[in-house]
């Protein structure tokens, strides 16, 4: 497998050199990437590379005295200029340099690189020949094997699994932190092709600073490892520091902002353990966005089990009488409060439930179909499944706002479709001074006394008994502040033969007795 080395002060070019080819199918590997002549020839002193992608104008050293430089150092590697400049001038000094290829950067496609690159004869052999992985090829299987050892075991030791990887975490000193980073998550997602230009992004940068190990990426998360440098007391400013760079990268060359989460520093050989630190120090994104977080100034919490069973209840009984503002209020309140943050999974699971309680009520109550749900709800519908899409705070309570909204809108509606309610409550104005019943009033509208007594709660949030005291207390008042007439006489025209428990009933609904109220009316 020949080894590619990039050498180009664009970071633009650095990872669309790296994302349009897959490299090692076709028998390469980029062994660097580098911004300037200066990174190339270091690198170059250290190990071999076969190939060399390189830009001509770059600050310092340009790409003519890189390859000047480099022939010295091995006179078998072989170039190739990438460059905007496509002059006489330039392919001429390109000529006399000894360069193998000229193309256009910017005009350039996969596979006219390809065919340059396989036309290349190296130390007498074509691309495609198989070589030993040597070094570098056992790291790279060593790192994407800690990441799946990690995943299914925290306490893998690295000692026992990654020597290679161990002895070169050692060269920095004995401890380390387990650092993830991410894009912050959007509704839309992020593309593969986004994904993965991240990925080179983030290791071009891990690769040229001190202290840095890149693993890969693994679940939509980039891993590594920031070393604590020895005599370092306080990793936490150069950890910033390190965001600061890649936050900066990400932002003007990927325009997608980063978060980053950092575990508790452990030895290398216990790295693992870190991991779920920093996993759990990322979601702090969900409640305060782009930024690094370090897992000992996190405090994330499970949801205890009472406490949830308590929450489903409550939020099941708001829905089922149809206070949905009350629900998002309360909601709202919860995912508010810093002092008791959740994990933004439980949150999840609470947006889901709510939707299922919303939907069994549009279903069942109403007999919705699932198309008029559909145009009800739009983009949210089926709406269990789109809290699973939330990735902030703001989304997650935005979401929630809009799919109560509609659900009060589609019940109000629904509801009012409905006319035995408004028949209900008409013959209750039309009776409230006759000893009136519940099992008159469900004959009305051709309901049994049960389902009356249960679908009227659902539909108007109070029992039809409250209901109906409150419609004769009402017209007591009136009648009080109207005529002259006396306690006894106004019980028993709102339905009270028994004037004493008149009276009982109206301090209990206004607060206040009949003869107070008299008073102050």
């Amino acid at each position: 497998m020949r080894k590619v080395m990039i050498v180009d002060d664009e970071a633009l070019v650095r990872i669309g050199l790296q994302s349009i080819i897959d490299w090692e199918s076709r028998g390469y590997r980029i062994g660097g990437v580098f911004k300037n002549g200066e990174e190339a020839m270091r690198a170059a002193a250290e190990e071999k590379f076969d190939i060399v992608l390189t830009d001509i104008r770059m600050p310092g050293m340009d790409g003519f005295a890189l390859i000047r430089e480099l022939k010295r150092l091995d006179p078998s590697l072989r170039f190739i200029i990438l460059s905007s400049y496509s002059d006489f001038e330039y392919t001429r000094q390109a000529i006399q340099a000894g360069v193998n290829d000229y193309i256009s950067k910017y005009e350039m496609e996969p596979e006219e690189l390809l065919r340059v690159l396989d036309a290349l004869s190296v130390n007498g052999e074509r691309s495609g020949v198989p070589e030993t992985a040597g070094e570098a090829g056992s790291l790279d299987d060593e790192r994407a094997a800690w990441l799946t050892r990690t995943k299914e075991n925290r306490d893998a030791r690295l000692s026992e699994h990654c020597p290679a990887l161990l002895e070169r975490l050692g060269r920095w000193g004995g401890e380390a932190r387990w650092v993830v980073l991410m894009p912050l998550p959007r509704t839309s997602g992020y593309s593969q092709t986004e994904r993965k230009a991240m990925a080179l992004q983030t290791e071009e940068i891990f690769s040229r600073l001190d202290g840095l190990e890149y693993f890969g990426e693994q679940d939509g998360l980039l891993h590594g490892a920031c070393a604590l440098r020895e005599g370092e007391q306080d990793d936490s400013i150069r950890l910033r520091q390190i965001a600061e760079e890649l936050t900066a990268a990400w932002a003007k060359n990927l325009n997608v902002a980063l978060v980053a989460g950092a575990g508790n520093s452990v030895t290398f050989d216990r790295l693992g353990q870190s991991r779920k630190d920093a996993e759990r120090a990322a979601q702090m994104c969900f409640y305060d966005g782009a930024g690094i977080y370090l897992a000992e100034h996190v405090v994330l919490r499970e949801m205890a089990e009472q406490e949830r069973l308590e929450l489903y209840r409550q939020a099941k009984n708001k829905i089922d009488f149809l206070h949905f503002e009350q629900l998002g209020d309360e909601i709202r309140r919860r995912i508010g409060d810093p002092a008791a943050r959740l994990l933004p999974a439980e949150w999840q699971r609470v947006g889901e439930m709510i939707a299922t309680h919303l939907m069994n009520l549009m279903i069942e109550r109403y007999e919705s179909d699932p198309e008029s749900l559909r145009d009800r709800f739009g983009a949210a519908w089926p709406l269990n499944e789109a809290f699973r899409k939330l990735g902030t705070q703001a989304e997650f309570v935005g979401m929630l706002q809009e799919m109560l909204a509609r659900a009060q809108e589609a019940a109000s509606s629904l509801h009012a479709s409905r006319g035995w309610v408004a028949k209900a409550k008409a013959f209750v104005e039309s009776r409230y001074g006759e000893p009136l019943r519940l099992e008159d009033a469900a004959e009305h509208v051709s309901f049994s006394p049960s389902h009356f007594s249960q679908r009227f709660r659902q539909e108007t949030g109070e029992a039809f008994s409250d209901y109906l005291t409150r419609i004769r207390i009402r017209e007591a008042i009136r009648l009080y502040n109207e005529t002259e007439l006396s306690t006894e006489e106004i019980a028993a025209r709102v339905g009270y033969l028994n004037a004493n428990y008149f009276i009982k009933v109206f301090k209990r609904m206004t607060g206040q007795t009949v003869k107070q109220f008299k008073s102050r009316s």
